[in-house]
């Protein structure tokens, strides 16, 4: 039988155990989360993920100053600058949970996290197995990552396009695709050209420039995306916008409107189908950045990441620009209009 003073001394060993940095598990020890929020840069598609994230928190009761210590870093879209922030904030508090917003910081954060028991919860990664971030979406990880996926899957966009456009233009439809070197871009292409590969009605047809980073490299990259209109243009029947931090600003979208006769049929963001891109299908980027602040608050109570499976949100977006559907005497069929709802533009 163990004495009392040497049952007392163990369990103090074992809470001392406990407390190490080392030994630390997924639950939170201390009465104020605190939360990391690592952003690749300040784009809109990036702040509206992060303004729903921290909403959803807040309606989770959490109070900044109180319960919650949100430590919030912006990468200016530099992967170094990233992994350098980070460290830093690791090193002066260890976080219950680091969030990444986008593909570079999500990148950083699994360089920076290596290895250790801090869990990070993606949001804003459109192809996180191209990325090297996880193995298959889907399952889960069994290690610290998890998130949510920001896409819908490209068989399906696909199927939406060629049914709007299927009877009213000469086989195989061409699709310029203009794109950055930027990660998530470059996965979108791979995924659009091997969806297509399958099929004789559509074919992508590629033009890739340098990636810089925002917003200071975005003239220069909007430069070269009129060089890569003026190659495509007689090469292709339409425009297809890429994800990532380019194909998601206005300005690309105003660029191929100003630069081309041929119509966007496929925007990346609501703002582009306003433009007067056809249409957009995307995650619901409200959605999506309340279900991993969802995450979060699971984690830090004390689940383990590796179980939860990355995931696209439950829930998404959809618009269409009439005026454009009928410059180029394209139906849009009944149910189509009742999915996207108020979002039909002209």
């Amino acid at each position: 039988m163990i004495k009392p003073t040497k049952a007392v001394n163990i369990l103090l060993l074992l809470i001392a155990f406990i407390m190490l940095p080392g030994a630390k598990g997924y639950t939170q020890s201390s009465e104020s989360a605190r939360i990391v929020l690592l952003e690749t840069m300040p784009v809109p598609v990036v702040l509206e993920h992060s303004k729903w994230f921290i909403s959803e928190l807040e309606a989770l009761g959490y109070q900044v100053g109180k319960n919650l210590d949100l430590v919030l870093l912006q990468a200016n879209g530099d992967k170094s600058r990233a992994i350098h922030l980070l460290k830093e904030a690791v090193e002066k508090k260890r976080p219950d949970v680091v969030v990444t917003n986008a593909t570079l910081a999500t990148q950083a954060a699994v360089q920076v996290l290596n290895g250790t028991r801090i869990p990070v919860v993606f949001m804003t990664v459109s192809d996180p197995v191209g990325a090297g971030i996880i193995q298959k979406i889907g399952d889960p990880t069994k290690t610290n990552i998890t998130g949510r996926v920001h896409m819908i899957e490209r068989e399906t966009r696909i199927n939406l396009v060629m049914r709007l456009i299927g009877n009213s233009f000469e086989k195989p439809v061409r699709v310029g695709f203009i794109h950055s070197s930027y990660p998530s871009s470059v996965g979108d292409i791979k995924g659009l050209q091997s969806a297509a590969a399958y099929r004789n009605d559509i074919v992508f047809v590629p033009f890739q420039i340098l990636y810089k980073k925002v917003p200071e490299g975005l003239p220069e990259m909007l430069r070269e995306v009129a060089k890569g209109i003026e190659r495509l243009d007689d090469k292709i029947d339409f425009w297809w916008e890429p994800s990532g931090p380019l194909g998601e600003l206005p300005e690309y979208t105003q660029l191929l409107l100003e630069k081309s006769e041929k119509p966007i049929i496929m925007g990346t963001t609501d703002h582009a189908v306003r433009l007067g891109a056809l249409l957009h299908l995307t995650p619901s980027i409200e959605g999506s950045g309340r279900e991993v602040a969802r995450i979060a608050d699971s984690i830090i109570k004390g689940h383990d990441p590796g179980k939860i499976p990355p995931l696209p949100p439950a829930d998404f977006d959809m618009g269409v620009n009439l005026t454009t559907a009928v410059k180029h005497r394209i139906v849009i069929p009944p149910d189509v209009l009742k999915l996207a709802g108020e979002n039909c533009y002209h």
